[in-house]
């Protein structure tokens, strides 16, 4: 192998040690042997540098330039072979020099503006994640960052994995939280119901390492337009309109004329005293979202606990007889009257049924005989009353927990004194009006002429409520066409307004559900069901509060539809679940106008009171944590 092959006077070889080029060969042209100098000059303006022997110039042109020319050097020792000069340029060795120093200055110059940020800006670390929210801080504090960074602590291997790949931090948030939907779906929505619910990540909206006074909670409304479909500047700007009927969608559960009362009662002076002051005289804040209405006993029985009280409950009823069917001895004896005392009577006499009236309701259901029929119900109902004048309630019992589903005789008889029924039975076992040696003054059970009744003693009786329930539960257990009419009947009776126990359906709406034979089943709301917000949405009733009170009223929001009439319906056909009117299959009408976007945008817009999507929406489904959480090392300190 020639080792000077590549020597500098045969080979062509463009050395990249050299600052300069030749400008013909960077113009891909033929260029000079020589090269420019070291100073960016053109070397090549001749083809050599002649050299003296003697006393002759000669030509030094070296071999790769096509050795000496045949002219040779002139007299004066230059060289005849003379071109233009070039002009050299900058190689690849300069060009790399100058990218290096750019590259040392800037990384200088950003390590210097950092340094300089991190000493001036707060919550700025360029050298370092940043500090843990106060909400994070303690649970990381035994095992640092590893608590959710996998990597952390590891070989440099995950390290540089981690660099280049992307680590799903979000699955260590469910260590400790927990929702009410899959975890990363979007709103932790049901799957088999929302198919195209993307799948999500927490870091998309929360954000950690942002100092101990940051919330990781706090995001805007863009990153809300950033997923959803129909996107909006705002919410004074763009949101969509309130439903029709909002807030209102769903049925009362509470019969109550705000148009009546307080457009008529509350502005009457003879109710000055029992009126209340304004509407949190009645509605109460539960919470800083829910607001109740109050206790009937603090905000209504001032006006209708009288009205309870006035409506009984007829258990026994002596009907009009059409004769006499009872062995008058039998009575006399199970009653221990003797034959001439005062209260014996005379066999010879005719016998002249002393009523008029016909079986309650009630007799006449539980002893399935017809109540306008004299001829059909006198031997049921006379057996009753001897068996009532041998064994006193327990008959009655035993009629009740045989159309019963289950037990519930003692119940509906509590404080039902035996004594009582067996006088009146004895009474009209001999054809008399039963007088009672006492009334009835504090209510409960008693009997008085011709009847067995049952006075409710306060709001809520147990007594009345377990009639009640009776009667709604017996229709469905009966088969028989004729028993089921009559226990409708009497449940009809039991649930009306005007003549049923307590009046309780004047106040308490009922729901009918019908189930998929068709067969119907009634619930009665005994409570004030209130308003329930939607998964995804929250309103503070308080701090609307904290304004109204220092000058406006709850009919900001809350107006009055004065030409509306609590029990007055509007048709729903398509529903299957029905509020009654009375015993109507109509849902109960609200007293208010709903609700309209503009109603809140008198406040809640850009400018006034804030309008952000979290000021009402929720995005996570049934937020909470996990149960075994502050029972981890890692629990918080104050918490320990």
């Amino acid at each position: 192998m020639d080792e000077n092959k590549f020597a500098h006077n045969r080979n062509r070889y463009d050395r990249p040690d050299f600052p300069y080029r030749c400008g013909r060969g960077v113009l891909w042209l033929k260029q000079c042997h020589q090269g420019p100098t070291l100073k960016g000059l053109c070397g090549g303006t001749t083809e050599c540098s002649p050299y003296l022997d003697g006393d002759q110039w000669v030509c030094n042109r070296p071999t790769t330039a096509g050795g000496p020319c045949d002219e040779g050097p002139t007299v004066d020792g230059k060289c005849c072979k003379r071109h233009p000069p070039c002009v050299p340029k900058h190689s690849l060795k300069t060009y790399r020099r100058r990218l290096v120093i750019l590259a040392v200055s800037v990384i200088f110059a950003l390590i210097s503006a950092s340094w300089v940020a991190d000493q001036l800006q707060k919550n700025y670390y360029s050298f370092d994640a940043g500090p843990i929210s106060s909400s994070h801080i303690n649970f990381v504090a035994k095992d640092g960052c590893q608590v959710c960074h996998e990597s952390h602590n590891k070989s440099g291997f995950s390290w540089l994995k981690a660099a280049v790949t992307q680590m799903n931090v979000s699955s260590k948030c469910g260590d400790c939280h927990v929702f009410g939907g899959p975890e990363f779906k979007a709103h932790n929505g049901d799957i088999k119901k929302h198919p195209r619910l993307q799948e999500t990540h927490c870091l998309i909206c929360h954000r950690e390492h942002r100092g101990e006074e940051f919330s990781t909670r706090t995001f805007t409304s863009k990153k809300c337009n950033f997923c959803h479909k129909e996107q909006f500047k705002s919410f004074s700007t763009g949101h969509p309109e309130f439903p029709p009927s909002y807030p209102h969608a769903g049925r009362d559960s509470i019969k109550f004329s705000h148009v009546t009362h307080l457009e008529k009662y509350f502005l009457d002076p003879k109710h000055s005293k029992k009126t209340p002051d304004g509407c949190i005289g009645c509605h109460k804040l539960e919470n800083e979202q829910k607001m109740d209405s109050g206790k009937f006993e603090v905000i209504c029985a001032k006006c209708h606990e009288s009205q309870i009280l006035a409506k009984d409950l007829v258990l026994l009823r002596l009907p009009e007889l059409d004769k006499n069917r009872i062995d008058r001895k039998t009575v006399m004896k199970a009653c221990g009257i003797r034959r001439g005392s005062k209260g014996a009577v005379n066999e010879d006499e005719e016998f002249l049924s002393i009523s008029t009236d016909t079986p309650s309701l009630t007799t006449a259901y539980l002893l399935n005989i017809p109540e306008d029929d004299p001829q059909g119900y006198s031997q049921k109902l006379q057996d009753l009353i001897v068996s009532l004048a041998q064994e006193s309630t327990m008959p009655i019992a035993k009629l009740i927990d045989a159309r019963s589903p289950m037990p519930i005789a003692e119940k509906m008889l509590a404080g039902l004194n035996p004594e009582v029924i067996k006088r009146a039975a004895c009474a009209w076992g001999l054809n008399l009006e039963y007088d009672p040696p006492a009334s009835a003054s504090f209510g409960g059970w008693y009997a008085d002429l011709l009847e067995v009744r049952y006075t409710p003693v306060s709001h809520k009786d147990p007594v009345a409520l377990s009639w009640i329930k009776f009667a709604l539960d017996v229709p469905a257990s009966e088969t028989d066409d004729i028993k089921r009419a009559r226990a409708i009947a009497m449940r009809n009776q039991m649930l009306s307004s005007k003549e049923g126990v307590g009046g309780c359906m004047k106040c308490h709406t009922i729901d009918a559900f019908l189930s998929k034979d068709k067969k119907e089943t009634l619930s009665i709301h005994w409570g004030y069901r209130g308003f329930k917000n939607t998964p995804y949405s929250q309103y503070s009733h308080k701090s609307h509060l904290d304004v109204v009170r220092k000058g406006g009223a709850c009919q900001t929001c809350h107006i009055l539809n004065k030409n509306s009439t609590h029990g007055s319906s509007t048709n729903k056909s398509s529903s299957n679940n029905i509020s009654f009117n009375e015993l109507g299959s109509k849902p109960i009408a609200t007293n208010f106008n709903p609700m309209t976007r503009e109603t809140c945008t008198k406040c809640h817009t850009q400018g006034k009171v804030r309008q952000d999507c979290q000021m009402c929406h929720l995005y996570h489904l049934e937020p909470g944590y996990k149960g075994n959480l502050l029972l981890t090392e890692n629990r918080p300190e104050q918490l320990q």
